[in-house]
Order: C-alpha cells, then structure tokens, then sequence
C-alpha cells in the first residue's frame, strides 16, 4: 500500500505565473496547504514579467482578464498595460497567501512518476529532489522565446534583441531599427518604437487580422465610481466574455457556417483598408488567410504606423542576415543598427509546456509520447500513464482569455483531488478508454474549424502543430468547456490506493 508513504509535499506546482498563482489560489480555498510552487527565475508573473517592450499591454478587456474572484483592481486602462496584470499577479499572490509557498530559483529539469509509492519525484538543476503526491505542470505556454531559423543571425554586428527579451536601457532614438515579425507583439512595439527611430524596416512574412482597439483610460477608483460594485464588474465581465464567445463560435464552427465569419472578415477588411490611404500598402497588409487561423489582435495606432515616411514594409523573404544587417531574396541588402526579434515564443514544439521532462508510470516520457502519438489530453488536463500528474493548459484548452481556460482546467483539477481525498486514494488516473473516447470528438470537432481551411497552411500559426494538428484551441466555446469541467469529471478517472 502506498497510502503512508512520506513524501514532501501533497501538491507539487512548477511555475509561478498567473496559472500557478491560481492553481495555489484554489489549493488553499480547498483546504490543501501542504503544497510549494517552484519558480526558476526570482521573482512570480512568468509571461508579465519577462515581457516589458514598449507598448506591451493585454489584447482583451482587463475587466475579463482577471481572476473571477478577484476583479476589483484599479485598472488604468480598459486594456491593460503589462506592468498592471505584473501588479496584479503580485497582489494576488499576496492577498491569498500563496507567495509564502513560492521557491524561487528552483529550475526543474526532470519529473519521474514512482508506481510502487504513487508518488512523483521531480530533480532541480541543483541536485534537489522533491517529492509530491500529485504534481501540476504550470509552465504556460509563452515563456521560452523564439529565435528565427535565419543563417548568419549570430554574425550580426548591431544590436540583437527579442520583444521577450526587452533591454530596457537601450536607446532607440535615431537608430535605423529592423523589425522581424508581425504578430502580436510586433502589432504593439511598432507604433511605440516608429517615432523614436531614424529608419523603421518592418519584415513581413504573413500580415495579421487586426480589429479596432476599444480602448480609453478608466477614471481612478472613487466612491461615486460604479465598477466598486461587484455586480457591475460582474456584468462587464460576462460582456467581454460574450463578446469572446462570438468570436470562438465563428472560429470553431467555420466550416459549418462559413457566412457567419465571413462578414467579420468584410468587416475587418473594410476597417483595415480605411486606415491605411496607399493601396499598394494596404493589399500587402490584408490577410489572405481565413480569420483565425493565427490569433487576431487590435490596435488603433499600428497600420497608420506603418504609414509614416520613415516606415518601410518588406514583404520579401529574408535569405539571410549578415553583419551590416538583412539581405533579401531578391539580393538587396537592408543596413541597420538593431534587430528586433518579434517571432514569438515556442508553444506546441516538444520540450515546451511543460518546460522540463515527465516520465509516467509506464516509463514514457511526455513529450516523446506526444511526438510519437500527436498532442492530446483528457480535458486539457490529463494522460493515461501519467497518474497524479496535471496539467493547467494542456493541449486543446486555449482560448482567447487565458482565464477563462485556466479556471475551468483548475475546477478540473480541484474535483480530481477533492475526489482522492474523499475516498482516501492515492493515485488518480484518467481512464483510458474515456481518454480515446474524448479525443475521438475532440478531433472530429476540430475538422470544422478555420484551421482545417486550406488558406491557414500558409498562415505560420503557432497554433498548428508539427503533426499538423491545431492542437492549441479548443473547437468548442470557452463555455462547453467551463460546464463540462465542473460536472461529473471524477467519472472518468480510477482512483486508488494501491501501488504499481
């Protein structure tokens, strides 16, 4: 029997981000404080903290992108900039006591189930071993940056940076600057960055649907202020939420009614189009790709940017980088001073998310399973073979508000071990035949969606993994997910007492 064999700690947590913060959050609400988070940098926030390039800020609304027991902070802005959610990460760390269990420089390299004590052993880069009852992975998905595949990038002899990875003392003022990258970060640091420099080159592999940014400074917090009261923030909260809801439910069922996204896409061209006077311009900055198939974001400030004098889009492949700065397909060398990198992060590739290897009770290391086997799991949360072990955003579970996934793979989370306490077990596991069963539809769900449109295999969307897969979103609505996940999910796990 496994039941009293010692271990460190009931609930092992790997990262100190917003979806570690939760899951500590929830594991003291349900009375679990036998538990530490591990952190490898110095300090909580994950994404929010290693982000800080001009401009950098939430592309959803703040009163959405909070914790749903927590909304009462005194946002600036309707969008959030990022040092906010960083203070607000750190304030709810604090507040429900979770800071306390945080470890920080503690680098997890390896994380190895033991079947004959039910428990997880999991090895830090400085020979610490800790071990667990149940361990949770919240790594997210955004933290380890993307360096483009570029021959000759290391030979550059100007100044290399990515947007993850921001040099707050370097000054850009009157430096011939390269941008490579169009997506989200890159929509945000251009238009910050455009009036500061001598010369902007923006380097385009694939343009980005943008919407109109709705956004305004909120009053500070006052006794006359409605949002003091929870039912009004309450109420902003399901509005933005419904508003996202619109936008899966096109995105989700493309195939189905591709109408009902199509008069989006003439929306957005149309609102594209007039903010932008070049036509020449505005056709290479059109998607030509269906809506969705790369994560969309708003802006007010970044197609004008790329109006001005000193802006110049390229839209030809870049063949190489050399010393004096990029060369193009067509031989023209572009001379710069500095190299901005926003290509992104890895997500879906093998090694990340998590961050660090897991080997279950059958020997199998998890991201070799998924190299092997395609990405999947129970939920967004769980794998046969992988007893204890949880996952706060495994594959198909994103969203466009990392909240609404994260809440509802913790209530998961949460009836899991509520229901291994209960009946006194010490190893859970998802059963394998309701595994299979859920994927089953979770991949016939996904042959409706945009990503099965033939436009977004020349989109480069990180959401489409290397077996081809869009093994990112879920092909449902947030809410499908947040119902199932708080009903009858014990039903599809064994739990036991019993070792091996």
């Amino acid at each position: 029997m496994a039941r009293n064999a010692a271990t460190d700690l009931e609930v092992l947590i790997v990262g100190a981000g917003i979806s570690g913060i939760g899951a500590g959050i929830e594991l003291l609400r349900g009375g679990i404080t036998a538990f530490a988070l591990l952190e490898a940098a110095n300090e909580l926030g994950g994404t929010w903290r290693d982000n800080t390039y001009p401009g950098i800020a939430v592309d959803i609304p703040s009163s959405s992108y909070c914790y749903a027991f927590e909304t009462d902070f005194p946002w600036s802005r309707k969008f959030a900039p990022g040092a906010e959610i960083q203070r607000y990460v750190n304030l709810c760390a604090e507040k429900y006591g979770v800071a306390k269990h945080i470890r920080y420089g503690s680098r997890v390299l390896h994380a190895q189930f033991d079947a004959a004590r039910n428990t997880w052993a999991t090895h830090l880069d400085n020979g610490t071993v800790v071990t667990s009852r149940y361990l949770i992975a919240a790594t997210g998905l955004f933290g380890e940056p993307k360096r483009p595949a570029i021959p000759g990038l290391d030979t550059f002899a100007g100044k290399t940076m990515h947007t993850a990875q921001w040099e707050q003392g370097y000054d850009l003022a009157r430096k011939s600057v390269a941008v490579i990258g169009t997506g989200a970060s890159a929509v945000q640091v251009i238009p910050e960055i455009a009036p500061q420099v001598r010369q902007l080159r923006v380097f385009q592999r694939t343009p980005i649907w943008i919407s109109p940014r709705l956004d305004r400074q909120l009053p500070p917090p006052s006794r006359l202020s409605m949002r003091r009261f929870a039912v009004i923030r309450s109420l902003l909260r399901l509005l933005s939420e419904a508003h996202l809801e619109f936008l899966t439910f096109s995105i989700v069922n493309y195939r189905r009614w591709p109408w009902f996204v199509r008069g989006t896409q003439r929306f957005l061209r149309w609102q594209m189009r007039r903010q932008v006077t070049d036509q020449a311009l505005a056709a290479k900055l059109l998607p030509g790709y269906g809506l969705g198939c790369k994560r969309p974001t708003t802006s007010n400030t970044y197609l004008p940017a790329l109006s001005r004098d000193n802006v110049l889009l390229i839209t030809r492949n870049i063949e190489r980088i050399c010393p004096e700065g990029i060369v193009t397909d067509d031989q023209t060398l572009h001379e710069v001073d500095t190299i901005i990198l926003a290509t992104g992060f890895l997500t879906t590739e093998q090694g990340n998310a998590p961050r660090f290897e897991v080997v279950g009770s059958e020997g199998v290391e998890l991201g070799q399973f998924w190299e092997e086997h395609r990405l999947q799991a129970y939920a967004g949360v769980s794998l046969p073979g992988f007893p204890n072990f949880f996952l706060t955003s495994g594959p198909y579970s994103a969203g466009f508000n990392w909240f609404t996934m994260l809440e509802a793979n913790l209530a998961h989370i949460m009836k899991c071990l509520d229901g291994a306490r209960a009946r006194g077990a010490t190893r859970v596991e998802v059963k394998r035949d309701v595994h299979e069963r859920y994927m089953r539809h979770i991949w016939r769900r996904a042959e409706g969606t945009v990503f099965k449109d033939p436009s977004c295999a020349a989109s480069g969307s990180y959401y489409i993994d290397r077996h081809g897969d869009a093994s990112l979103p879920l092909p449902h609505t947030p809410w499908w997910r947040a119902i199932r996940g708080r009903s009858h999910v014990t039903q599809g796990y064994h739990f036991s007492s019993e070792a091996g």
